[in-house]
């Protein structure tokens, strides 16, 4: 019995080693997402700030719902709470000194019931032992799911990738606009990077049908082929560098408006570096 209880805490000490070393070189991984992380936390936070400021005006402006304001100030406590657990899995503290704790008390446990003969007591109780491997037991259970979190908070961090984002409208909002039949008309389109990192070599394909006419200017003018997702269509090509996160670029498109009145679909195709192709449409209304 005691050879066997013996065996017991030499393989938790063992066991509790291997952790303590896992819990280093999971650091050394969730160092390098940590900076990161911090800065689209609290990008984020901001972001999320401004939407309760503006629904809490909308509710104030209405009759007091007070069950709302609280709903809304409940969810934004609730994210802001999760982005703070997942920064602290990430950092020094949460990575290695919360889960090396219980795996060092888990350790020391270990030693002592291997050393138990070496204490001041004639026998060692063996219930005590028993009590010890319980003990030791529990706290390397504590850490193991310590460090389950942080290879889970490790796991996201990695597969949620920052990228730019593109919401793409008319000028005076929405992606709908109304113009006249043989209307010449220079319109303003929104491109606004509502993405969480920077858009760079930004390539913005506008695609008008064969019966609109696509006027030259600071934008190249191009006949879509056969290859294309949109045959015989002509499209405006604009070039940016970059558009840095919730920035609007504005770019204006010369066109004279077909004959026929009816409802044409504008496709849109984006080129960014990061993502590759983002495809949307816009919609132009013609009235005779």
């Amino acid at each position: 019995m005691e050879d066997s209880l013996f065996q017991t805490f030499l393989l938790i000490a063992y066991f509790d080693i291997a952790l303590l070393s896992i819990t280093i070189a999971n650091y050394a991984v969730s160092a390098s997402y940590l900076g990161r992380e911090t800065r689209l936390s609290r990008s984020r936070m901001e972001r999320r700030k401004q939407k309760l400021v503006e629904k809490l005006r909308e509710l104030r402006q209405k009759e007091p719902q007070i069950d709302e304001i609280k709903k809304e100030i409940k969810e934004f406590d609730g994210e802001a709470k999760r982005l703070s657990i997942r920064i602290f899995l990430l950092s020094w503290l949460g990575a290695v000194i919360a889960p090396s704790t219980f795996f060092l008390f888990s350790l020391l446990s270990a030693v002592i019931g291997m050393n138990s003969e070496m204490l001041n007591y004639p026998q060692f109780p063996q219930f005590l032992q028993q009590q010890l491997i319980i003990f030791s037991l529990g706290t390397i259970s504590i850490g193991f799911m310590i460090l389950l979190l942080v290879v889970r908070a490790i796991d996201s961090a990695a597969r949620k990738i920052p990228v730019p984002e593109f919401d793409i409208n008319f000028e005076k909002g929405g992606k709908k606009m109304k113009c006249k039949s043989k209307e010449r008309k220079e319109i303003t389109v929104c491109l606004r990077n509502k993405g969480e990192d920077v858009a760079e070599d930004v390539e913005i394909f506008t695609c008008f049908p064969p019966s609109f006419v696509v006027h030259e200017n600071n934008y190249i003018v191009f006949k879509q082929g056969i290859e294309t997702d949109n045959p015989d269509y002509t499209a405006s090509i604009h070039k940016t560098s970059i558009i840095h996160t919730d920035i609007t670029v504005y770019y204006r498109i010369i066109l004279t408006m077909p004959e026929n009145g009816g409802i044409y679909e504008i496709p849109v195709e984006i080129h960014e570096r990061k993502i590759g192709a983002y495809k949307d449409k816009l919609i132009i209304e013609i009235v005779e």
